[in-house]
């Protein structure tokens, strides 16, 4: 098993319950780990290859894809699924750890 890692909150997408400059802690996801909704997830952005982001699964779709969205209230306070689509489970790279 792989060790933890840090990640540091960029922006207010995750507000009111992360925000700027918030540390969490993630860990790699292993392949039986089961991503259900309302687990918060670091994805890669389908959309820029070199942006990873935290988001909260809002559903797992009929074919295995994950919507993920922000819990920032305003719509447009978010770039998520809303924006992209949904994405792969290989998008995902851990889960964070409570």
């Amino acid at each position: 098993m792989s060790e933890p890692f840090q990640v540091r909150i960029k922006g207010d997408s995750m507000w009111p319950t992360f925000s700027d400059g918030d540390m969490l802690m993630f860990s790699h996801l292993p392949s039986q780990h089961l991503v259900c909704a309302g687990d918060v997830v670091l994805a890669k952005h389908p959309l820029k290859a070199d942006v990873l982001v935290v988001k909260r699964v809002h559903s797992v779709e009929s074919d295995g894809r994950f919507f993920l969205v922000g819990d920032q209230p305003d719509p447009l306070g978010s770039e998520d699924s809303h924006n992209f689509g949904s994405v792969h489970r290989s998008a995902i790279v851990g889960y964070l750890l409570e």
